[in-house]
């Protein structure tokens, strides 16, 4: 707002001449009734209009007449010290800002974002206009479905910038997220969730001169908003989660490998990096349903499902893609483990890691009465050698396991430009797991 803005003042004659002492280049529109003050504002354009909350005994009523006939003028509320709560009603009934009295110049013209004289400085954060902190609001409420940690970083991002605090901090149901250089906070509101506290929100110091009054009470609505937010994104990542598990062996499910796989597909061919599909089956598993139930035909796969997970990198994606069929996604998140190493392309090292666990492992879900060893079989294939689309890997990785089950099972083969478009490899020809790759 400029200095010489037009301001329309509405309270008694006192607080009008307080307003002129302390805002003298600005031009003023006195009035001390609230009635002809809401109809000069709907009749003639002002940037800005200055209420006591003692020119009414309905201020609240007077600020809704005031937003609906100038929706775009700053409101701004005066009040004694022990009112305080009367103006935080009044932010709530569409005042903008509040101000302390007795009207200080340096209050005002933070309230009103009234720039000096000369080269235009930037402006505080505190003083950006509703619209612009809604708009910043709206990106962080669409951004819930990236998670409870990134919408509460997002949150503390924008407090940072709304408050141009120096640093903030929010604690909240043990996430904490953080935003600027880290230092002692000044102010402080507790977060609750039904009277009960379950974090907190906390300000360093204020950037650009001091925090004004009233931004404990704005503080205080944006920990409820924290809440909120916090609330609704662990809400929908609960939803999510179970929308891409599998009930069962509690692996992620099909519908997650296949969006997962075309994400990392199109990382791999940004960053030139490698992504291998590696397809397995239980052997005979129609056998283990047949001679001891279905019961325990789950708690194998729940079983295998485990060691699966065991023998996996944390970057690695493990599905059960559907029956007893499971899918494995491996690709280069992480620096090899081993000075040397590289992308786990070997098929050895995938029959040490998944057949030989299985094969020797005791599945005690099958007591003595089971039709004999458990092992899989395997189909693998890798990006870009043998398709660029995940629908292409899919398709030599199954053709390679359907391969492997034809001429033998307990065996891995792999989707190469050999003879017969695969090569195969015995479980039992696998190498110690120290050779292995990743």
């Amino acid at each position: 707002m400029r200095p010489d803005a037009r301001l329309l003042v509405i309270g008694p004659n006192r607080f009008r001449k307080a307003a002129g002492r302390a805002l003298p280049r600005c031009q003023r529109v006195d009035t001390g009734q609230p009635l002809s003050a809401v109809w000069q504002a709907g009749q003639q354009p002002f940037e800005g209009v200055l209420l006591s909350l003692t020119a009414s005994r309905k201020p609240t009523r007077v600020i809704r007449s005031l937003r609906q006939v100038a929706p775009a003028t700053r409101i701004v509320v005066a009040c004694a010290p022990t009112a305080e709560p009367n103006a935080r009603e009044a932010l709530q009934a569409g005042a903008d800002e509040y101000v302390i009295e007795p009207l200080t110049r340096p209050d005002l013209e933070r309230a009103f974002g009234i720039l000096p004289a000369g080269p235009a400085p930037a402006i505080p954060a505190t003083d950006r206009s509703w619209a612009e902190e809604q708009t910043q609001l709206a990106a962080v409420l669409k951004s819930l479905a990236d998670g409870p940690e990134r919408a509460l970083q997002r949150m503390a991002e924008l407090l940072k910038t709304v408050f141009d605090a120096s640093y903030v901090a929010v604690e909240i149901r043990q996430c904490v997220a953080t935003a600027g250089t880290a230092s002692e906070p000044v102010l402080q509101e507790a977060i609750r969730c039904q009277e009960a506290q379950i974090g907190t929100v906390a300000l360093g110091r204020c950037a650009h001169g001091s925090y004004a009054a009233s931004t404990a009470a704005r503080l205080a609505d944006y920990a409820r908003l924290i809440e909120a937010v916090a609330t609704v994104a662990h809400e929908r990542a609960h939803w999510q989660n179970l929308a891409w598990s599998d009930d069962l062996s509690h692996l992620r499910n099909r519908r997650y490998f296949d969006q997962r796989c075309d994400e990392l597909l199109a990382h791999c061919a940004r960053h030139r990096v490698h992504l291998t599909i590696l397809l397995l089956d239980l052997d005979d598993f129609k056998s283990y349903n047949d001679r001891l139930g279905h019961a325990t035909g789950d708690a194998l796969l729940r079983e295998v499902a485990y060691l699966l997970t065991h023998c996996s990198r944390e970057s690695d994606i493990v599905a059960r893609y559907g029956g007893d069929e499971f899918a494995i996604l491996f690709w280069d998140a992480e620096k090899a483990r081993v000075p040397g190493s590289r992308h786990p392309s070997d098929p050895l090292a995938f029959a040490e890691r998944f057949c030989q666990a299985i094969r020797t492992h005791s599945f005690r879900c099958l007591g003595p009465n089971s039709p004999g060893e458990v092992t899989v079989s395997g189909g693998l294939a890798t990006f870009p050698w043998d398709g660029t689309t995940r629908e292409e890997l899919m398709r030599a990785a199954d053709a390679a396991l359907h391969e492997a089950k034809r001429t033998g099972k307990n065996r891995i083969k792999l989707a190469t430009s050999g003879p017969n478009g695969t090569t195969a490899l015995h479980a039992d020809d696998a190498p110690p797991l120290d050779q292995a790759d990743g």
